[in-house]
Order: structure tokens, then sequence, then C-alpha cells
């Protein structure tokens, strides 16, 4: 048995399953040692750690930003598609997916109003359940951000000098970015579920891929940023794990918290910024048109566009 099959068979026994106390490569190598004695020198190891970290089917991970490896664990896909990956592996109904999903929309849908930044939801509007696997032409949401006034006294209203000069010179009045939302990712999974996202908002200004929980393998930060740097989209961890989401109040009461509750929430959240996105020259209008007429939600968004630069200001959805 070759030296890489060996390390695939007893890896699993001595690597730590939690990232944060994963062990640096000097403890590993004298871990080894203990069972395959002194055949490989140190070089020879640690080369073979970092070829295996690469391989999705090998039980070892070397965390990202950060010295030491740990345990790749396997996880339970839903469905034919892993983009709302189980978290930790496991057998869930659908039910507590759909709640996990919706605590996480409302959280994103929170930190954007924080940042001025306007979400309405396209996939589960109005209270229906939401595609569990996504879609492939809508996101999840999209956030409209405006010029504001910031001299206005009385209420937040657009900036109408800016949007006369937007119209002047051919631009949207709006920035609309598409975002779209995964449980989790892995090595496996990641391509398909970075397309999707990427499919899913082509037809807006800007991409955004968030993503809850911690991203903490090496191999797949540099994988989702070889793609965002080369596609222009913006990924995005929370760093929020399965046990802090479950323990989470319902998105209805995510939604309801006041400024200093929803903090205590944000607390909890450890933002890892894989790749910003890049900005398109203009919205893809003729194919706007079309999903108006295949997606009501998307028409809704439309009406919803329109009625706030009628009315001179922005309205949260």
């Amino acid at each position: 048995m070759n030296l890489r099959e060996q390390l695939r068979n007893i890896l699993p026994d001595i690597l730590p399953g939690d990232p944060e106390e994963a062990i640096k490569g000097t403890e590993l190598i004298r871990l080894v040692r203990l069972r395959l004695g002194d055949d490989y020198s140190d070089a020879t190891l640690r080369y073979h750690f970092s070829i295996l970290s690469y391989d999705s089917t090998s039980p070892i991970a070397k965390v990202d930003q950060g010295q030491g490896y740990y345990q790749r664990l396997k996880r339970v896909n839903v469905g034919q598609s892993s983009g709302r990956l189980l978290f930790g592996g496991g057998e869930i109904d659908e039910d507590q997916m759909q709640m996990r999903f919706q605590r996480l929309l409302a959280i994103y849908g929170r930190m954007c109003s924080l940042r001025s930044q306007y979400p309405f939801q396209l996939n589960g509007r109005q209270g229906d359940f939401m595609e569990i696997k996504g879609h492939w032409d809508i996101p999840d949401l999209v956030t409209a951000e405006w010029d504001l006034d910031t001299n206005a006294e009385d209420s937040t209203r657009f900036d109408e000098a800016m949007l006369d000069l937007r119209r002047h010179l051919g631009g949207p009045e709006t920035s609309l970015t598409g975002v779209q939302l995964k449980l989790g990712l892995n090595l496996d999974n990641y391509a398909a579920e970075f397309f999707q996202a990427l499919s899913a908002t082509r037809w807006t200004l800007q991409s955004e891929l968030i993503i809850a929980e911690p991203l903490n393998d090496e191999a797949l930060v540099d994988a989702l940023r070889s793609l965002g740097h080369q596609f222009g989209v913006g990924i995005t961890s929370l760093g929020l794990n399965v046990a802090q989401l479950d323990d989470l109040p319902s998105s209805r009461e995510i939604h309801a918290m006041s400024v200093d509750q929803f903090e205590k929430v944000q607390e909890k959240l450890r933002p890892q910024r894989i790749t910003m996105a890049a900005p398109r020259n203009r919205i893809d209008w003729q194919g706007l048109s079309s999903l108006r007429k295949k997606y009501d939600s998307v028409a809704d968004m439309i009406r919803w566009l329109s009625e706030c630069l009628t009315r001179g200001q922005p309205e949260w959805k």
C-alpha cells in the first residue's frame, strides 16, 4: 500500500473534526509517525498532506488563513441539488430546511437595511415555500441601492439631482444586485452552485453569493476565489454554524427585532469576504422583461421599483 492510501486510512483516527482544533503540521507528522514509523521524511509527509487537502475525497483539509489540518467531513445533500447543503450531515426534513433558510434570508435582509440597501425577496415571496434547490434564472433576492438625499429632514428621500443626472447619462437610476444564498458549500458542489448563482443573477448589475457556514477549507476558498475573480461575482461567508442558526428565533421574529436585539445576532457572525463583485455596465432589460412574464415575484419587484421612483423615496419590502 502506498503512502497516500496509508494516510487515507489513518488520518480519520488522528484529525479533529473541528477546524478550531486543527493540528499543526509538525504535530501531525509526529502522530503519523506513531502509526507508520520513520520510513518517510518530514518533507514527504508534508507534501502528501498538502496534496490530499486539495482532494475532495480525502479525509484531510487545511484551514484557510492559518496553519493546521482537520478532518473533512462528508455532507448529505437534499434531492438532486446540494445548494441548500445540510449542515453537518444527517437526515433532516423539509420543514427544518425551510426554517434554516428563512432565518438566513431574514438575517441578510436586516444586514442590507443597516447598509441602506433595500432587499426584495424573489424566492418564496408572499409566504410561498422557498425553492430549496434555488432557481437558475432569478436569485433568492435583489437589493436596490439608491442615491439618497442626506439633507432631507422629514424622511428618507431620493437625491433628485443625482437621479436626473443618471437619467441624462443613460445609467440605471438604482443599482440592482442579485443575491443567491447558500447554507453551505464543499469541494464536490461548489462549481455547480457558483454557476447557478451566476446564471440566476446575470441580468442584474452585480452578482453576490452569500454562504452561511464558515469557509475553513483552504482548497475550497482558493477554488471559490478563482471563480469569483474570473466572473466578477462577490462571495461572502457569514461564518454562522448550524448550532447558532438553529438556536436563533424564527425569521418573523428576526425581522421584528429592534436594532439592539439584532446586534446580538450579528455578534454571532464571523463574516469572511472572499471576492468583491465587479459591476456590469447595464441591466439586461430584455432578460428582465422576459422574467417579468415568467415570475410573478419579478413583476412585483418591477412595480415596487416604479412605485419608489414615483414617490421619490424608497420603501422596505
